[in-house]
């Protein structure tokens, strides 16, 4: 084998192997700034939390979607109500993150390349607090110009997930919690 052969054959697989290798990254939309709230509601106490550290990423070509949220990215109205949640609840040095690994099962209904909003059914494992539970639910995507936006409202059961509330404060938590998603997609 010649010289030329050896440095062109490896040269042309490097390149093929780039080549490639953008064209499936192109394909995922992702961001590292998406916002997800959650909302207990009791007859004496409403407690909402924002969380702007929510890492999503949607490979529309393989059907696949990943959230991980860092639950220390919470804040609270209250110093002292984000260190309960943190240490007496969510037990974030144990459990640092929320995580959603799933599918869109409606996803030939979107089209990616034309602006507009889609109605979606999602389904996949949601792993809280190290309990992972099956979850389906309803949402939006809304294609624009640059990127797409996704919704979500939904509601969980802390007891679903081991998050234990004390009778102490059983008045002023809700096992039910709402969860709102929304986040900006881009290649």
């Amino acid at each position: 084998m010649s010289i030329q052969k050896t440095l062109i054959y490896p040269s042309l697989i490097f390149i093929y192997c780039f080549l490639f290798s953008q064209k499936a990254t192109a394909q995922v939309l992702k961001t590292s700034t998406g916002n997800v709230v959650f909302k207990s509601k009791t007859l004496t106490e409403e407690i909402v939390a924002n969380n702007s550290q929510v890492s999503v990423a949607i490979a529309p070509s393989k059907n696949q979607m990943q959230f991980r949220v860092p639950i220390n990215g919470f804040q609270f109205k209250s110093a002292l109500m984000q260190k309960h949640f943190n240490e007496n609840y969510m037990e974030t040095s144990t459990y640092p993150t929320g995580d959603f690994l799933g599918e869109i099962k409606n996803i030939n209904d979107v089209k990616f390349e034309k602006v507009g909003e889609y109605p979606v059914n999602v389904a996949g494992k949601l792993t809280i607090h190290g309990v992972t539970k099956e979850v389906n639910t309803s949402g939006t995507i809304l294609v624009k110009t640059v990127g797409i936006q996704l919704k979500s409202s939904f509601k969980i059961k802390c007891s679903d997930f081991g998050i234990e509330i004390p009778l102490r404060s059983i008045d002023s938590i809700s096992d039910v919690i709402s969860i709102d998603v929304n986040c900006v997609l881009t290649q």
